[in-house]
């Protein structure tokens, strides 16, 4: 099988690769590509059984800050990989978000959902919700803000976090069922208020009410535990645990 990961070095596609890579199955044939390649410029002779496309920005703030080039990276440069994926007919899998639900609360949700429509058929959007992990986090996560004391102030939503292994489980998973396409939640099942990761781990941070998110997100994870798919990590079982 070959499969090409796009955003293969970015914090989902490295752990990815990384499984992929040590998973000793044979037969697998990696390739792929990454910020600064210009993915708006792609082009290749090869033909992959499966396309992983998971080169986009994903800091939904800052999308506020620059739309422009959130729509730039996340649509534009999309276009040419999801036209090679259509006009070869192969199988893409590629990085939706939990935001597509509420699309039109913010400029990097918007470019989520766009996606969604200029997906070609074979393809899986993979609505990703609040992805963390205990290490290489993004330094905008606020699982990550928490652990180096960055974050200056704390939210009264409620969001569903996912480990990154177990979004690593999910999209292994998405490749094994070849006959499943559309969207589909990729996270834990459960809502828990961030107010309360931040006191398990010893943070008191002023209350700040930010606009353009959803109070509260959850993934109706049924389509993914139908094809065989359960998570294992709990987030705050980890914080509980290393306090």
């Amino acid at each position: 099988m070959k499969i090409l990961i796009t955003g293969h070095k970015g914090f989902i596609g490295s752990y990815l690769w990384d499984h992929i890579k040590n998973s000793g199955v044979d037969g697998i044939e990696l390739d792929g590509i990454d910020f600064p390649d210009d993915i708006g410029d792609f082009k290749t002779d090869k033909i992959y059984d499966v396309v992983i496309h998971l080169a986009a920005f994903a800091a939904l703030r800052e999308s506020f800050e620059d739309p422009d080039r959130f729509w730039e990276n996340n649509v534009v440069k999309s276009q040419p990989i999801f036209d090679y994926c259509r006009e070869n007919n192969l199988r893409l899998l590629y990085a939706s978000s939990a935001g597509a639900h509420g699309w039109w609360q913010n400029p990097y949700a918007i470019t989520k959902k766009v996606n969604e429509i200029q997906a070609p058929p074979d393809s899986v959007g993979m609505r990703f919700f609040n992805v963390w992990a205990e290490e290489n986090s993004r330094p905008d996560m606020l699982y990550r803000m928490l652990q180096e004391n960055t974050a200056k102030y704390i939210t009264r939503h409620k969001r569903d976090y996912i480990h990154v292994k177990d979004v690593v489980s999910a999209i292994s998973c998405l490749i094994s069922c070849p006959s499943f396409t559309g969207p589909i939640d990729i996270g834990n099942g459960e809502s828990i208020p961030v107010m309360d990761i931040a006191h398990a781990m010893g943070r008191d941070l002023p209350l700040k009410h930010v606009v353009g998110e959803p109070d509260s997100l959850c993934a109706d994870t049924t389509k993914l535990r139908d094809l065989g798919w359960f998570p294992t990590i709990n987030i705050m079982d980890t914080v509980k645990n290393n306090v």
